[in-house]
């Protein structure tokens, strides 16, 4: 009989606790449901784009590695900045070669980082206009750098 008061007084308490628990919950689903919104709604405008992009900042300032949910959520947001940028932002003509030399310089990257993808001598050939990129060396400087295959393929075809 005993056992019986104290696991009704612990419903009890459970009950008299639920109403903030719920309040606290619901905020919660909001701001996921926003989360989820922001990974899955294309971006309207450039403001909503500026924003997307704060949120971007902020998930990667909470992740401690690639695996993290912070960072899970801010590639499904950055695929959405990609959808936005394709379809209206005008990105100048380039040449392989200053696509090349633009993400070297960009990201840091030595011609002998790239040796897996072409040779020293091949890699200063395409930089200075000498010589095309294959297929193979455009895929693999894709991959290399994370851009589109088309970022390298602007005046090929």
């Amino acid at each position: 009989m005993k056992r019986d008061k104290i696991e009704a007084t612990g419903l009890d308490a459970f009950i008299a606790n639920i109403s903030p628990m719920l309040d606290g919950l619901s905020d919660q689903m909001a701001t996921m449901s926003r989360l989820l919104s922001a990974c899955h709604e294309k971006i309207k405008d450039d403001k909503d784009l500026q924003g997307r992009m704060a949120l971007i900042d902020e998930l990667y300032s909470h992740a401690d590695s690639e695996g993290h949910v912070a960072a899970r959520f801010a590639e499904l947001v950055a695929d959405r900045v990609y959808e936005y940028e394709t379809e209206t932002v005008l990105i100048p003509y380039s040449s392989q070669s200053e696509a090349l030399a633009f993400l070297i310089a960009d990201r840091g990257v030595k011609q002998k980082d790239l040796s897996e993808i072409a040779s020293q001598s091949a890699i200063s050939e395409m930089l200075n206009n000498k010589r095309k990129m294959t297929v193979s060396q455009i895929k693999g400087f894709s991959d290399y750098f994370k851009v589109p295959v088309e970022f390298f393929m602007h005046g090929v075809v």
